[in-house]
């Protein structure tokens, strides 16, 4: 009998994903949402996606991944996957969330899946919500660990779909992750490729399947294709938004240090206010303000302003 879950009724229930996990999220994202008719089958058996609903479902403080219609058993259900990197205690309660959301909004049955990416502690389905000894719930849902899955059982299909998947997965090893670029070249215009190498170095990047110095030759040959993200307008874009981010959050931070310096008793004031100004130039013009402001008065009425 799996073993019981129990939450304390004041336990915190984090629905938002770590920022470290977001690159391996949105990597497999755009996998799915590029691939997810050959994709889905493999981790679905007897599953066939009939349309990805390609919203994500949104509700206050809940946020599912990725969200198919699919044909299951001669019958359309609901897929929910979650995507995760790390252990999470409360995820079969997250799950269950979603899946209830999910039944509401669609009147189909719903079938939940999480993958995990990396090896790490998984939860045990099904969760049973307990009144002492009475059983109030019990809620079955699936758990695909990659490292568990053979690479070689994929390559040897040619389920092409998959090969980003290859190097989180057991029997991962330079020989087989180059056939697979090699497949991948031989399948995908030279944009598609671009994209999909991008993704594989990502699993790549944090995989333990393989020592570091496999790792490192995989990356050398990859290499000649790197070239190929210079003209693909979807990447410059992706890199000039993350440019963007990076000086957004520098000029927040500087903010900051300019208050702390200035005005020591604002900074939790400016830590709330300053977080929520996402314009350069605003935040430029505030960390000059703020070193001229002649009194705390002033400094306090330009985070009111200046970071409303």
């Amino acid at each position: 009998m799996a073993r019981e879950q129990k939450h304390p009724r004041n336990q915190k229930r984090p629905v938002q994903k770590t920022q470290s996990s977001q690159p391996y999220d949105n990597a497999l994202k755009a996998l799915m949402e590029d691939h997810a008719a050959e994709i889905i089958p493999e981790f679905i058996p007897e599953a066939t996606v009939v349309i990805e609903q390609n919203n994500e479902l949104k509700q206050e403080n809940l946020r599912a991944d990725l969200v198919h219609l699919i044909h299951y058993e001669n019958d359309l259900h609901i897929l929910n996957m979650e995507l995760q990197t790390n252990s999470d205690s409360n995820m079969a309660t997250r799950m269950l969330s979603y899946h209830v959301a999910l039944h509401l909004a669609y009147s189909l049955p719903v079938i939940s899946v999480v993958l995990y990416l990396f090896e790490t502690s998984v939860p045990t389905s099904p969760y049973r919500e307990m009144s002492g000894q009475n059983e109030l719930l019990t809620f079955h849902y699936r758990v695909i660990a990659l490292w568990t899955l053979d690479a070689r059982e994929y390559v040897d299909k040619s389920a092409i779909g998959m090969y980003t998947f290859l190097p989180g997965m057991k029997g991962a090893n330079v020989a087989l992750l180059k056939e697979a670029i090699d497949g991948m070249k031989q399948r995908y215009t030279q944009k598609q490729l671009a994209r999909h190498l991008t993704r594989f170095r990502t699993i790549l990047h944090r995989s333990t399947m393989l020592p570091e110095a496999d790792k490192q030759i995989v990356e050398d040959y990859m290499q000649p294709y790197d070239s190929l993200l210079d003209s693909d307008p979807y990447f410059q874009q992706k890199l000039a938004k993350q440019a963007t981010e990076r000086e957004i959050g520098a000029l927040q931070q500087v903010a900051l240090e300019a208050v702390e310096e200035q005005f020591p008793a604002l900074l939790d004031q400016a830590r709330e206010k300053v977080i929520q100004v996402r314009q350069p130039d605003l935040l430029r013009l505030l960390v000059k303000q703020i070193y001229k402001a002649p009194d705390e008065k002033t400094a306090r009425w330009l985070l009111e302003t200046l970071a409303a």
